[in-house]
């Protein structure tokens, strides 16, 4: 998605998991896709991957996506991570522990 955004030019290798190519074991063993190489260097973590395709891939030929200000992006993370533990919640008795730190909670802005 990222290399698509930028506009890059790339191909995609499509590998039944179950018949993997040696090359392709031998290349990353032991890890899931998604996975880059780029100068013989494998990059096997999402994370790592962005902030490696972000430095790579910069301004002024390709755009810049990363957030202007990064405080941003761990916000966005955070509230992800308690929405996403909010509608995964299978206990309602848990329900008022998960909105406690909800912005629209009153408690919060005191």
């Amino acid at each position: 998605m990222i290399l698509w955004l930028k506009g890059v030019v790339f191909s995609v290798t499509t590998v039944d998991l179950k018949r993997k190519p040696a090359d392709l074991q031998n290349l990353a063993p032991g890890t899931h896709p998604p996975f880059i190489t780029f100068n013989s260097e494998v990059k096997t973590d999402v994370n790592k991957i962005e902030e490696f395709l972000e430095e790579v891939l910069c301004p002024p030929k390709y755009l810049k996506l990363s957030p202007k200000h990064p405080e941003s992006n761990t916000a966005g993370m955070d509230i992800f991570a308690k929405f996403s533990a909010y509608i995964k919640n299978s206990r309602p008795e848990a329900n008022e522990a998960l909105e406690e730190g909800s912005p629209e909670n009153p408690a919060e802005t005191r």
